[in-house]
């Protein structure tokens, strides 16, 4: 107990050092700023936490990195975002897990000097007669243990005016997250073939389990070699850059924007 107390101790000191800055200017500018979670007196010390998410939600230098849209074998789909700072470091992720019957997780984690320090998981149950939601927040220590966890729930998905209690501790993990961000395990972009709909051209790359499909309009060398050589080619792996695209009809895809083989 003593060590887990010096553990929660150690990251709250580093919390309040890079957000007390932070802290006096929203003072001055916004003396009434309405907190999310009402903490009891038992776990008022997260309260630091919940002001570094805010700061990493403010801060606008942070770049946005796009994962491909993968799909598996029975329709599920899987993406995923991080935000990064200047040193590369990822300080928040987010993961969307969505399920053919339409219920959607998605979770948030956020980083603080490469290790978790507060993750969100917000499932909807539109799937339901009476749609449900519910919110979990959790809270960690230096050594990855969860200090505390809260949740809320209600019909709408809404959940401003629900109350966040006391729940069993939950770590959500963020390794799936990862990699398919880094695109690495399951969502590797291994060349799986060449389809076409919508009178688009479309290259496919994943694994087994995990796919993504790129459209394409122009034949470059190396997707010329891969159609002549495609069973040869099947599995081997790709360096895919690409774009999202929305037309104006709401359709979205993937465009190819370069392609290679890792050197």
């Amino acid at each position: 107990m003593k060590r887990n107390f010096t553990h929660v101790l150690i990251i709250l000191v580093s919390l309040i050092g890079l957000i007390s800055c932070k802290e006096n200017e929203e003072k001055q500018d916004h003396p009434t700023k309405k907190k999310r979670i009402e903490f009891s007196k038992e776990h008022k010390e997260l309260e630091v936490f919940e002001n570094y998410v805010q700061k990493v939600e403010d801060n606008k230098s942070l770049d946005r990195v796009e994962s491909l849209f993968f799909t598996d074998a029975t329709g599920n789909t899987t993406e995923a975002f991080a935000w990064v700072n200047e040193q590369m470091e990822i300080v928040k992720l987010q993961e969307t897990f969505t399920l053919v019957n339409g219920q959607k997780t998605e979770r948030t984690f956020y980083f603080l000097n490469g290790l978790k320090s507060v993750s969100k998981s917000f499932v909807s149950h539109y799937e339901l007669d009476k749609p449900y939601f519910t919110e979990e927040r959790s809270y960690y220590s230096l050594t990855g243990s969860v200090i505390a966890t809260f949740g809320r729930s209600a019909n709408t998905e809404d959940l401003s005016n629900a109350t966040f209690n006391v729940k069993p501790k939950n770590s959500h993990a963020h390794q799936n997250a990862l990699a398919v961000i880094q695109r690495t395990g399951d969502f590797e972009t291994r060349f799986r073939g060449f389809d076409e709909a919508f009178e688009r051209k479309y290259i496919v790359f994943g694994t087994e389990k995990q796919t993504t499909t790129v459209a394409f309009n122009v034949e470059t060398p190396i997707l010329k070699q891969l159609m002549r050589e495609e069973k040869k080619q099947l599995n081997k792996p790709l360096e895919v850059q690409f774009s999202p695209i929305t037309e104006a009809d709401g359709f979205m895809f993937q465009a190819l924007i370069d392609l290679k083989f890792p050197s």
